[in-house]
């Protein structure tokens, strides 16, 4: 027979390969658990092999620790770890230089003024007619104006809208 590899996962359930026990069909279990030493195995619901497994597998196999079992990743993480720790005094080295380098300047006191704030009216709505009249007091070319007329008759734009346009273009002129 091959090989299973049984292992516990960080939430602590047990895995048959990529895929946890329970999600097994109950032969597959059945088969693990003879090898691990579960008496009457076929007898017994899948949770309960599982956990009977689980308990075996974390006796007898889980004990080896993974940096005699892979020592080239382990010597690799060491690595990694003195490079994380030496970049962290690094950093620390240099933040307390700057530190030692800076002076403390009391900063002014600041006057603390409360200034009540009025709510501004509301611009009052523009009718049509309104519009009309003030853009023909604006030195705006004819086109221009035709074009402002258009806008506002078709009602493609408000009334308000077409006379800040026009105020604009008089500025711009």
């Amino acid at each position: 027979m091959t090989p299973v590899l049984v292992s516990v996962d960080k939430a602590g359930d047990l895995k048959f390969g990529r895929k946890k026990c329970r999600l097994h069909k109950k032969d597959e279990v059945v088969k693990v658990a003879k090898k691990y030493g579960v008496p009457n195995a076929e007898k017994k619901t899948v949770n309960k092999l599982c956990s009977y497994i689980k308990a075996r597998a974390k006796n007898s196999m889980n004990n080896v620790p993974l940096a005699k079992l892979y020592p080239e990743a382990a010597k690799k993480q060491v690595a990694a770890k003195k490079r994380a720790e030496k970049k962290a005094l690094d950093k620390k080295v240099a933040a307390n230089f700057m530190k030692g380098m800076t002076t403390k300047i009391a900063s002014p006191k600041r006057i603390i003024t409360i200034v009540k704030v009025t709510p501004s009216k509301k611009a009052k709505s523009i009718n049509k007619e309104e519009a009309t009249k003030r853009i023909d007091r604006m030195k705006i070319s004819g086109s221009n104006k035709n074009k402002l007329y258009e806008m506002m008759y078709l009602n493609q734009r408000s009334p308000r809208h077409v006379v800040r346009v026009a105020r604009e273009l008089a500025r711009l002129r």
